[in-house]
């Protein structure tokens, strides 16, 4: 198409998917917050370790921005509607760049107030004793880490929408990348292998957020594993362009 540009493609995306992921994405700090205030109401008399405080759901909001992530793809091509977007933009890979622009812009604002939500409302329903605040060393930190963190596994879903191309597998690769292998890798390699567990996906999204004091890692009963949040950061920035490239890479050759 004549006179296509790069920011074109993000406007026609930005409309596409704003219009129709917003009730997700504004439901999601209500949920989580609401969650968060039974949670603490709960175990309001138990002490608050830091690191759970502000991660605790992390499991959740990445499954929800998740699924967020991958159907921006992979629901294109299960409507069909994938030929007319690459009908109009026949070079492809700027329309997965400006889905992954559109997700990180649209799901960070509803994250922070999530993660800034729901952590509040823990410890509004916490002991006065036991409480945490945003001023506490590391707290703040860990809370953007969370953030960056869940925006990150939102790419590498899209990533995964992109390679498999269909909800139902992408979600089922997702769930088990997510969820599932890390424990049955946690339990099944042996004591020598278990160093480098830190750098697996989940764990590595996980030592983002992680306190300041308790940036050191144990994994399974191996001794002196360590991941900072920071190493932690640069270890799902590989995982992310890794995985984008690669979903790159086929969306170009692949027929669709």
């Amino acid at each position: 198409m004549t006179g296509l540009t790069f920011p074109h493609v993000l406007r026609s995306e930005w409309t596409k998917l704003s219009s129709s992921n917003w009730g997700m994405l504004i439901a999601l700090p209500v949920v989580f917050s609401a969650l968060s205030g039974w949670i603490g109401h709960t175990n309001h008399a138990r002490p608050t370790d830091p690191t759970l405080s502000v991660g605790g759901g992390f499991l959740l909001f990445a499954v929800a921005i998740g699924v967020f992530g991958l159907t921006m793809m992979s629901g294109e091509f299960q409507s069909g509607v994938i030929r007319a977007t690459f009908t109009a933009v026949p070079r492809r890979l700027p329309v997965l760049w400006a889905k992954a622009i559109v997700l990180v812009v649209l799901a960070t604002p509803a994250l922070l107030v999530a993660y800034f939500g729901a952590f509040l409302t823990y410890q509004a329903f916490t002991d006065s004793a036991l409480r945490l605040s945003l001023a506490d060393p590391g707290i703040v930190r860990s809370l953007f880490g969370a953030v960056g963190a869940t925006v990150a596994a939102g790419l590498m879903a899209l990533a995964l929408g992109t390679l498999l191309r269909s909800t139902a597998g992408a979600l089922s690769a997702y769930m088990v990348v997510l969820v599932v292998l890390p424990s049955v890798l946690l339990s099944a390699l042996p004591l020598s292998f278990q160093g480098a567990l830190p750098y697996f996906p989940t764990l590595a999204l996980q030592g983002m957020f992680r306190n300041a004091s308790q940036a050191m890692v144990q994994v399974g009963s191996a001794p002196d594993v360590t991941l900072s949040p920071g190493v932690s950061g640069v270890v799902v920035l590989g995982w992310v362009i890794l995985m984008l490239a690669w979903a790159a890479a086929l969306l170009r050759r692949r027929d669709v």
